[in-house]
């Protein structure tokens, strides 16, 4: 190890240096503490032993320029001083000196105080080290979370997708890097439009990698095996399926033999744009809110079962005509159930009071009022569970 030994008397440095090297060490002696300084700037030294009173720089004063510099390095102090009072004593430590030495001092001492440096230094080093690691390890987890994200907002719906006959906007914000939360608005064939918004239970990584599973399944553009669209052998393959049955569908695949319970609710349903006739089915998820455009704001279904919960599940359907104007709104359990700085839940009932008085606005505006109203109430750009919301309106004309 090499040893910065410092100090203005020459035959104290040149003592110091003999009895060091004796002992194996690698010494390198400077003058005072501005010598001192510029050494460490240009070499990676890690122990010093200093001398208090000097010219131009003393201990003191060095010790608290290393202490506020940056080397990348923790740099052990021995201080050598012939003051021996406990406020001295204290000054020096409160400079950022890591030991003591009164002199005239014994080399036996000497010795024992700086094998005790070398046991910190090296602790200080294997604790650099591994928080190295540790700092490449969460940034390749961070990059990989990162490449998640990226690839499950791939997911949701373009901001500039077009729904013949209807408005759409959301709002999407994961409590966590990725979400649980996943939702699409899509054409099924010429006349009909499906969509759906579902929360797996839990958080986190592995909710996520079911949500994306699930969106995946729940994709339009896969006719033979998908829950949305039963094969069939006579042009044009295929045939929609109704919404209780996709999700009944969805029950059965999911069914699992192990302990794991992961599971999940979910709204899905099916317009047809020719006479805007709607079918939606509730699996456990809270109850969507409908607005017409001349009357009060309701909450529609009964509620259902998750699915993956219970084998052998049936599930119903809801039927609406949409008006123009009319509007609905999908969400997740965790709108109601955000918790303002007060301890209080948001609500089912302040969410619907929110989207009454908010009803002659443009739905857009709605939306993103609603966003800057739950992180008003939150008090935190952080969110204890996903806010997502899907809004759908019945364009007029």
């Amino acid at each position: 190890m090499r040893i910065l030994i410092v100090d203005d008397d020459a035959a104290m440095r040149e003592l110091l240096l003999q009895r060091l090297e004796r002992w194996g060490y690698d010494v390198v002696p400077a003058a005072d503490g501005v010598e001192a300084w510029e050494i460490l700037q240009n070499q990676a030294i890690s122990f010093i032993i200093t001398d208090w009173m000097m010219p131009k720089l003393d201990g003191l004063e060095l010790c608290r320029r290393i202490r506020e510099g940056r080397f990348g390095r923790y740099i052990y102090i021995i201080l050598l001083t012939a003051k021996n009072s406990k406020d001295e004593l204290i000054k020096g430590m409160e400079a950022g000196a890591d030991d003591f030495l009164i002199k005239p001092f014994n080399a036996g001492e000497l010795k024992v105080r700086i094998r005790a440096g070398e046991r910190i230094v090296r602790l200080e080093s294997n604790l650099e080290e591994q928080n190295k690691k540790l700092q490449e390890t969460y940034s390749r987890i961070r990059a990989d979370l990162d490449a998640a994200v990226t690839m499950q907002r791939s997911l949701l719906p373009n901001r500039a997708l077009v729904v013949p006959g209807f408005r759409c906007e959301w709002i999407f914000a994961p409590s966590h890097f990725v979400a649980g939360d996943i939702f699409n608005v899509f054409q099924l064939d010429e006349h009909r439009i499906g969509f759906y918004l579902l929360d797996v239970a839990g958080h986190g990584i592995p909710a996520a990698m079911l949500s994306v599973t699930l969106s995946k399944l729940l994709s339009p553009t896969v006719c033979q095996g998908s829950a949305l669209m039963r094969f069939i052998p006579t042009p044009p393959h295929y045939e929609i399926a109704m919404p209780a049955e996709a999700v009944q569908a969805l029950n059965q695949l999911f069914q699992s033999e192990e302990d794991a319970m992961q599971y999940f609710t979910m709204v899905y349903g099916i317009v047809e744009t020719r006479n805007f006739r709607t079918l939606f089915t509730q699996a456990g998820h809270p109850s969507p809110i409908y607005q017409p455009d001349e009357a009060k704001a309701e909450l529609l279904g009964t509620g259902g079962f998750p699915v993956g919960m219970l084998p052998g599940v049936t599930y119903e359907e809801e039927e609406l005509y949409l008006h123009p104007g009319d509007r609905l709104f999908f969400y997740s359990d965790g709108i109601p159930d955000c918790i303002g700085k007060n301890g209080e839940r948001f609500s089912v009932n302040r969410l619907t009071a929110f989207l009454e008085e908010w009803r002659d606005r443009p739905l857009q505006d709605v939306v993103a009022g609603l966003e800057q109203t739950l992180l008003r109430w939150r008090d935190s750009d952080e969110f204890e569970d996903d806010i997502t919301l899907l809004a759908l309106e019945r364009e007029a004309g």
